[in-house]
């Protein structure tokens, strides 16, 4: 039995490409169109992380298209050397021809946005990063506890002391505070006193500024009920404080038996801060309260002159003769 067959004559691949733009931000995407290419595979160098087509002999590789169309992200800044490769497979693959084309692309790094801002309670351990709230106009708002339960033990929170993080959409964006360059590498940390407003500005690589504003105030608390200090309660375990909610908590008060509750006399750390039972405001020494049954207060701060801003804390006061 005879068989006879034409060798299979091996195309010339043809790589015929364009790009969309040959200048592009950091993260912006790269669009390559690969128009009447004949190839039956074409790889695309990029040109950074280990995809260098000079340095292909190095351990350096492509990626492989199998769309008309090939899309790309550079997220750091430089001038890159994109090679678009197109090959033919010969018999048994033995066979390997191959046509280039390539383009010169400029990365800009002007990336001064700010993705999420966070404050640390305690030491930057990890342990409950806070985030602030973003607002129009590029301001931020933060509420911390003035105390939290960590580990069993109540933790004192200083507010003019504190850890901030960034994330930023560009890891070359540099952070300006107050001024001053924020590192998260020197040592000590710089820490910053939240009690004021912070001047922030993110600065690109590309030179770019972009300002921010960062608002912090403390969740609303009563500095003193029925002359019983917030301090005191504190250390005597007399205030129930949540583990993992900072906006409630509960304040157990022990008073001598015949003492006259029923327009209940409180200071709270703001002349500003609002109190409330429901809905109705509550004022000191004059609002009539029923302590037969614990008692839930609201109460609210805002920044000043910023009423968007605002924080909220449940309070449940239990008061027991004795």
């Amino acid at each position: 039995m005879l068989f006879s067959c034409e060798k299979e004559e091996i195309r010339t691949p043809k790589v015929v490409a364009s790009i969309n733009k040959d200048r592009l931000a950091i993260n912006e995407t790269m669009i390559i169109d690969f128009t009447g290419s004949i190839a039956d595979q074409i790889v695309v160098f990029p040109g950074d992380n280990m995809q260098n087509y000079e340095l292909r002999d190095q351990s350096n590789t492509g990626v492989i298209v199998n769309k008309k169309l090939f899309n790309y992200a550079f997220q750091d800044p430089g001038e890159y050397k994109v090679v678009c490769l197109a090959s033919t497979a010969g018999e048994m693959a033995t066979n390997l021809r191959f046509d280039t084309c390539s383009f010169t692309v400029t990365v800009i790094d002007d990336a001064t946005e700010i993705n999420k801002l966070s404050c640390y309670p305690m030491l930057m351990n990890g342990y409950d990063e806070i985030f602030a709230k973003r607002y129009p106009d590029d301001e931020w708002f933060v509420v911390l506890p003035r105390n939290l339960k960590y580990n069993g033990r109540t933790q004192n929170v200083d507010i003019t002391r504190r850890y901030l993080g960034f994330y930023t959409q560009s890891n070359t964006t540099k952070i300006f505070i107050n001024g001053n360059l924020h590192s998260t590498t020197t040592v000590p940390l710089p820490q910053y006193n939240l009690s004021v407003p912070l001047n922030i500005v993110a600065k690109s690589h590309f030179g770019t500024e972009r300002p921010y504003t960062l608002y912090t105030i403390n969740y609303p608390e009563f500095n003193s009920f029925m002359g019983v200090n917030r301090a005191t309660a504190l250390s005597s375990g007399a205030i129930e404080l949540n583990e993992y909610d900072y906006s409630r908590y509960v304040w157990n008060i022990t008073l001598a038996v015949g003492t006259d509750v029923s327009k209940p006399v409180f200071t709270t750390f703001s002349p500003l801060d609002k109190v409330y039972i429901g809905d109705v405001e509550q004022i000191s020494g004059v609002s009539e309260v029923d302590f037969t049954n614990e008692v839930i207060y609201r109460l609210v701060s805002n920044v000043p002159d910023k009423p968007e801003m605002q924080a909220e804390t449940t309070i449940a006061v239990k008061i027991k003769f004795q």
